[in-house]
């Protein structure tokens, strides 16, 4: 009798889709107990933690103050655009949970039922693939539990999830539209592709390419006897669809193209060895079939580091099972799906080969030759579609097993799996580990326990999984094999999983955060290093520096660099920047006293103490954060910033403008500068991107009023009701010329790209949802 004749037959629940929403739902359970407590899930090296939350937090309180979405943000570097320079996931649904739930639950609520979408979404495919039921939940689980994936809380990149929860449902969306001909595909794969590119533009930009060609495959490979016009038009209302989803991202997408000349990634990411940093480098690929390989969380012994830079700590994991690469090598050698095989592994391939950079010549040609590519960093984020075109060959792989085919390669596999584990158990993999790390020995040396525990798991994972799919099969019912099998595959991924879901308690105000934040503003605080991030914009207190990334470029050269912040030395900076607190922490070395500031809270606890102590210093002038100024020259780009370092350099006498600001100055008389104007700024009204500033008494002379603000083009601003243009003086900072005489000033916000987006937004959605209507309204039956 041959091998698939005694295979038992495959187990099929009577409500197969919401057993396996169960499944999917069991493991993010379990990883997200701490949520109950009232704990959230971040850590102080998370993203979440350090720009996350504050932005998502002070992007709702002001929409409920305003009635809609801040489009200016002044409380980290200067100000910046809120939707332009990116903020999260500003547009994504789950922003909703902001205006009924704390930002924090809205973040752990997300995180939850992101994960179980996508298990569930890659089940559907599966089985839309025409996968049984277990093959389609074993590929679930190997999606949504696999390495990067479930990393994700640990730098806390939530749009990441999101995007990558979305790519097996556009596939899904063109299996129905180009294969089966469902109308209903077409409207699906625009939601998709729409809810992808609010979550995530990298990710988007990926898996758009894998999307296109998968219905490529589609088109060329399962259309059938459809002819070639057939073809065309079809892939052709696909396309029309994912423009309808660009249509829906317009609002985000438009002002965000507008931003990249005025970003740090104007010119491109630092060049190829900015553009491949964290990428996946060799020494983690041990990693893909072995946790813990290049170290646990907190000790890591690999190149990468982390996001903050430190080289001890690891965020991310690639992992993707070792029985789960077991199961996706059995069924990438499945004959009757050759074709299909054949292009779901080019498309991990491709994708293999970007997720390694610089590890192999080919990003250097896809760095070259694709457009954007130059603008971005860590390709190593590419890993999540090959995570998902290896869980789809798992399921294929567990379809073959319970037919009884490859029986045989299941003792090779249980012996295999013993030997994994024995080995780990005798330190082998450990030694290698420290063979590979070179310079970091010591870092790997301490690692040896989780190393050797995660190859020895890893082992025992593929040795329990080939003995359920050989030689106990047909000794154990369908159902209890089913079940064995998916708690084997789902066990070890989550223990894998575990480490990278870190909790804490929510921060909360503290006496030196009450202090500040009861100063009317505008006002800026410079953070010497007590808060982290951007933590204190969730309590509405504007600062100096901050955690984004994506910050105005002429900010970050006029305060010495990116991360470097060289110029902040310099203290009469600080007053351009109309600097009122400093914040120090206690154990701050020669920060007992600051200049021109008297110390008015000393070693406080802050963020419920979990954050050590601070000390809090107050300007005893405060610096104006309006100014008239007298007169202004031009002089080269280059030459402004080390003349505004200048010690005789006298802000309140002189704004420099670069050779391209349209205006002309009037001439210095004699080449002398005038004394500072007795007209004095001041800001009578003041919310996020509006301002009013009047001037008493009004300046006799055509003169300049200089904001301690950031410079953008979207900036409107009249004079005495008369429109006035913004200028961008002392290198970054807002600067109108305004007439003698002139007694008011009005600047405001105001995006034409974002309402222009909002329109087209709102546009491609009523197309979008009159598409879906018209899939599901009954048509009329035809008679003869």
């Amino acid at each position: 009798m041959s091998e698939p004749e005694r295979a038992a037959p495959a187990y099929e629940p009577r409500r197969p889709t919401l057993l396996a929403l169960a499944a999917f739902a069991i493991w993010p359970v379990l990883l997200s107990l701490p949520m109950l407590g009232g704990l959230w899930l971040a850590s102080p090296m998370s993203d979440q933690y350090l720009s996350g939350i504050p932005f998502h937090a002070w992007g709702a309180e002001w929409y409920k103050r305003m009635g809609h979405l801040p489009l200016w943000d002044p409380e980290v570097f200067g100000g910046l655009p809120f939707v332009a320079a990116g903020h999260g996931d500003m547009f994504y649904p789950t922003w909703l949970l902001r205006f009924v739930v704390p930002a924090t639950t809205a973040g752990n609520v997300s995180f939850f039922v992101h994960y179980i979408l996508a298990g569930l979404f890659t089940y559907l495919l599966l089985r839309r693939l025409r996968v049984g039921w277990i093959g389609s939940v074993i590929g679930g689980l190997a999606y949504e539990l696999s390495g990067l994936i479930a990393s994700y809380p640990s730098p806390g990149h939530d749009g990441k999830l999101f995007a990558s929860a979305m790519l097996p449902l556009m596939l899904l969306a063109l299996v129905l539209a180009l294969r089966d001909r469902r109308w209903e595909g077409y409207p699906l794969l625009g939601v998709a592709t729409a809810l992808t590119l609010l979550g995530h533009f990298q990710l988007a930009y990926y898996s758009l390419i894998a999307a296109g060609l998968f219905a490529l495959y589609l088109t060329f490979e399962e259309s059938g006897d459809s002819r070639a016009g057939e073809r065309g038009l079809r892939l052709g209302l696909a396309l029309v669809a994912v423009l309808i989803a660009f249509g829906v991202a317009t609002i985000q997408i438009l002002p965000f193209f507008e931003y990249i000349p005025f970003s740090p990634r104007a010119q491109g990411y630092h060049g190829f060895e900015g553009s491949t940093s964290f990428a996946i480098p060799w020494e983690h690929v041990p990693e893909f079939f072995l946790k813990n390989f290049v170290g646990s969380r907190e000790t890591y012994w690999g190149p990468n580091g982390s996001y903050q830079g430190s080289e001890g700590l690891k965020l991310h994991s690639e992992y993707l099972g070792l029985p789960v690469v077991a199961l996706a090598a059995l069924g990438a050698t499945l004959r009757e799906r050759r074709r299909q095989i054949l292009w779901l592994g080019g498309i991990g391939l491709l994708f293999l080969l970007i997720s390694l950079g610089a590890a192999t010549p080919f990003y250097k040609v896809w760095w070259t030759v694709m457009p954007l590519v130059k603008k971005t960093r860590a390709p190593g984020m590419a890993f999540y579609i090959v995570a998902l075109v290896t869980a789809l060959f798992a399921g294929l792989g567990v379809e073959r097993a319970f037919k009884g085919e490859g029986r045989r390669l299941m003792t090779p596999a249980l012996i295999g799996g013993g030997i994994v584990a024995l080995l780990g158990l005798t330190g082998v993999f450990g030694q290698i580990a420290e063979g590979l790390a070179a310079a970091k020995t010591s870092a790997a040396r301490v690692d040896q326990a989780a190393i050797m525990w995660g190859a020895v798991s890893s082992g025992l994972a593929l040795a329990a999984a080939a003995a359920l799919l050989g030689p106990l099969q047909g000794r154990l019912t369908a159902r209890l094999s089913t079940l064995a099998l998916a708690l084997t595959v789902g066990t070890d991924l989550w223990l894998n999983a575990h480490p990278f879901w870190s909790y804490m308690k929510p921060y909360g105000r503290d006496p030196l955060i009450d202090r500040v934040a009861a100063t009317p503003p505008p006002y800026r605080v410079l953070d010497l290093g007590a808060y982290p991030g951007s933590v204190l914009a969730t309590f509405d207190v504007p600062q100096v520096l901050g955690y984004h990334g994506n910050e105005l470029r002429y900010y970050d050269e006029l305060l010495g660099g990116k991360n470097e912040w060289k110029n902040l030395g310099f203290l009469p900076l600080w007053d351009l920047l109309a600097v009122r607190y400093a914040i120090a922490p206690a154990n701050a070395r020669n920060v007992d006293s600051i200049p021109g500031f008297r110390r008015v809270m000393d070693t406080v606890p802050i963020l419920n103490g979990d954050a050590g102590r601070a000390r809090l210093f107050e300007r005893l002038a405060p610096a104006p954060y309006a100014r008239v100024v007298p007169a202004a020259i031009k002089v080269d780009s280059a030459a402004i910033i080390p003349t505004l370092l200048h010690p005789r350099m006298d802000y309140a006498r002189l704004v420099l403008f670069t050779n391209d600001q349209p205006i002309t100055p009037e001439p210095l008389k004699q080449m002398e500068l005038p004394p500072p104007s007795p007209s004095r700024a001041a800001v009578t009204a003041w919310q996020p991107g509006r301002m009013t500033v009047t001037l008493d008494p009004a300046p006799t002379h055509a003169s300049y009023l200089l904001i301690a603000e950031n410079w953008y083009p979207d900036w409107e601003a009249t004079t005495d009701g008369q429109p006035a243009r913004v200028l961008r003086g002392d290198y970054s900072l807002m600067t109108i010329a305004v007439p003698a005489g002139a007694k008011r000033v009005e600047l405001t916000f105001r995006s034409k790209l974002y309402e222009r987006g909002k329109a087209i937004t709102l546009a491609s959605l009523a197309v979008l949802l009159l598409a879906a209507l018209a899939t599901v309204v009954p048509r009329p039956a035809r008679h003869a």
